[in-house]
C-alpha cells in the first residue's frame, strides 16, 4: 500500500500505476515528493491536469520514463565517495587489465547514470592511467532529460564541489556560470536510454554484455524486493568472468537477495556472479508473466526423456538418438539461464549447425572473451557468408572493440540480408553517432522505429534478447530526441 495521506487521488492513482509497471515503491514520508514530482510532469504534458495525465498514462500515450527520473533522483556529483573511486584506480583497473590484457578494451557501465557525473568521473579515471587504459564506458538511464544534461555535460559547482580548481582546470572549460567537460573525455563515455526494471539485459542489442565493471548505486532502494531480485540477477548476468557489480551503501544487501559472491573491501562491498549458479529469470514487473509467475523449468537432463513403457525396457536397448532439434534446444536453453561455460561445452568452433555458431559467439561475448568471440564470428561467417545474425554480432563486437568503420561495414551487411532485422539499424545508429554522421544515425535510428512500430507492442524483436517491439520503439524516440536536441 503507497499511502492514504494523498491530497489528490489521481495522484495516488499515478503513483499505484507507476508502481505497478515498474516495481518502485513509495513509503508514506514521500507522498509529498511524489505529488510534487507528478505535478511538474503534468506540466510538461499535453495533460491539463492530473486526471487526464492518468488517463493518457493508462492508453500508453505519456512515457512513464521522466516521472520516474523525476520520483527517484538523488544528488549526484564528480567523484561521489572518493574511497570508491581511489579503489577503482587503484586495484580495480589493474585487476582488469591483468587479467584480460590488451585483447580487448575495459567494459565499465554506469547504471542509473542520471546527469553523467559518474559516468564521466571513470571516464576521467581511464584518461589519469599511465600508459592510458582503452576503455568502453556505457552510461544508461530512464530520463530523456538526464540524457540529454549528460550529452551537454555542462556544469555548475554543486556537480563539482569535491573537486580541486586544477582538476576542474585541466578537464573543463568555463563559460559564465557553468563549466563543460572537455571533449575528449566527453567522447569516451556512450549514452543510452535503458529502463533497468522494465527492459531486457544482458542484450548484445544495447551492448549490455561482458562487463568488467558496473556501478549501479542507490537505484535499487526505490524498487520492491521482487524487482531488485530481476535487476541484481541480470546486471550480475552481465558482467564479463571476474567482473564486479558496485551498489550504494543504502542499496539492500545483494547476497542475502540472489545467489553471488561478495568482495569486502575498504571502499565497500563488490558482487561478483557466481559461476555455475543458476539465475532465475523472472517476469517484469506490470507483465502478464509477473501477474501470475511460474517457476523456471530445471536445465535440460544429458539425455533427451524417454517415454514410460508397459515393461522393462531391455538393457540392450541403445538410448533415443539425440536429434538437431533437440541439442538446439539445450544449447539454447544453456545460453537463455546464463550458463555460458555450459553452452560452449554444446557446441564447438566452426559448428555448421544454423544457431550454433551464434550461441556460442554470445556465449563467449557475455563471458568477456570478446577477441575469441571476434575470431570465431569470422570463421562461421567464412561457412554462411549470408547469415544476417552472423553478420550483427560481427558488427557489435568489431564496435566493442574499437573498431568502428568495420562495425557499420557488417551491421549494413546484416541490413542488406534482411532489411527487417531492427536491431541492426538500431546498432548502426549507434555506431553512426560515434563516427560523426548525426543524419545518418537518426535515418537508423527511423527505420528501426518504424519497422517496432509495426509491430504489436508486445511482440519480441528478433535478436533482441527478448526485448519487445514497443521498448525498443521506445529507445529510438529517445535517441532521436537526444540527436535532434544536440544537433
Amino acid at each position: 500500500m503507497i499511502s492514504t495521506a494523498w491530497t489528490d487521488p489521481a495522484c495516488e492513482a499515478i503513483a499505484q500505476l507507476l508502481s505497478t509497471r515498474t516495481g518502485l515503491t513509495f513509503p508514506p514520508n514521500r507522498t509529498g515528493h511524489i505529488e510534487a514530482a507528478v505535478r511538474r510532469a503534468v506540466a510538461r504534458s499535453s495533460a491539463g491536469c492530473t486526471a487526464e495525465y492518468l488517463r493518457l498514462m493508462e492508453t500508453g500515450a505519456i512515457a512513464l520514463d521522466d516521472l520516474i527520473a523525476d520520483a527517484t533522483v538523488g544528488e549526484t556529483y564528480f567523484f561521489r565517495d572518493p574511497a570508491l573511486f581511489e579503489h577503482i584506480r587503484e586495484r580495480v583497473l589493474p585487476e582488469i587489465t591483468a587479467r584480460i590484457g590488451t585483447s580487448r578494451p575495459v567494459r565499465l557501465w554506469s547504471a542509473g547514470c542520471a546527469s553523467g557525473e559518474e559516468a564521466y568521473s571513470l571516464a576521467i579515471l581511464i584518461e589519469e592511467r599511465r600508459p592510458a587504459i582503452r576503455a568502453h564506458i556505457l552510461a544508461t538511464d530512464i530520463s530523456r532529460t538526464a540524457l540529454a544534461k549528460a550529452q551537454a555535460a555542462a556544469y555548475g559547482q554543486w556537480s563539482l564541489r569535491a573537486c580541486d580548481p586544477a582538476f576542474v582546470e585541466r578537464y573543463f572549460e568555463r563559460a559564465r556560470d557553468r563549466w563543460t567537460l572537455r571533449t575528449h573525455i566527453r567522447e569516451r563515455v556512450t549514452f543510452e536510454y535503458l529502463n533497468l526494471a522494465v527492459d531486457s539485459y544482458p542484450s548484445m542489442a544495447t551492448n549490455t554484455w561482458g562487463m568488467d565493471l558496473i556501478l549501479c548505486r542507490n537505484v535499487m532502494i526505490y524498487l520492491d524486493r521482487r524487482t531488485i531480485e530481476t535487476v541484481a540477477a541480470r546486471l550480475l548476468e552481465c558482467l564479463a568472468d571476474g567482473g564486479l557489480l558496485v551498489t550504494g551503501p543504502s542499496d539492500p544487501w545483494l547476497s542475502e537477495i540472489v545467489p553471488c559472491e561478495t568482495v569486502t573491501t575498504p571502499a565497500g562491498t563488490f558482487y561478483r556472479r557466481r559461476h555455475g549458479t543458476q539465475l532465475q529469470e523472472r517476469p517484469v514487473p506490470g507483465s502478464d508473466a509477473a501477474q501470475s509467475p511460474t517457476p523456471a523449468p530445471a536445465l535440460a537432463p544429458s539425455l533427451p526423456p524417454v517415454a514410460a513403457e508397459a515393461h522393462p525396457a531391455s538393457p540392450l536397448q541403445p538410448p533415443a538418438p539425440i536429434t538437431v532439434a533437440d541439442m538446439f534446444e539445450r544449447r539454447r536453453d544453456a545460453f537463455d539461464r546464463g550458463h555460458y561455460d555450459r553452452a560452449l561445452e554444446l557446441t564447438h568452433a566452426g559448428d555448421p549447425e544454423p544457431g550454433a555458431a551464434e550461441i556460442r559467439v554470445r556465449a563467449l561475448a557475455d563471458m568477456g572473451r570478446t577477441a575469441q568471440a571476434a575470431s570465431e564470428v569470422e570463421e562461421a561467417l567464412s561457412l554462411r557468408p549470408l547469415a544476417a545474425e552472423l553478420h550483427f554480432l560481427r558488427g557489435v563486437l568489431r564496435l566493442s572493440l574499437g573498431d568502428d568503420s568495420e562495425a557499420a561495414r557488417s551491421l549494413r551487411n546484416a541490413i542488406y540480408i534482411d532489411r527487417s532485422l531492427a536491431v541492426a539499424h538500431f546498432a548502426l545508429g549507434a555506431v553512426l553517432r560515434r563516427l560523426g554522421d548525426p543524419a545518418g544515425a537518426r535515418r537508423s535510428y527511423r527505420n528501426a522505429l518504424d519497422l517496432c512500430s509495426a509491430l504489436p507492442a508486445q511482440a519480441p524483436v528478433p535478436l533482441s534478447d527478448g526485448e519487445c517491439a514497443g521498448r525498443v520503439a521506445e529507445a529510438c524516440r529517445v535517441q532521436i530526441d537526444l540527436l535532434e536536441a544536440g544537433s
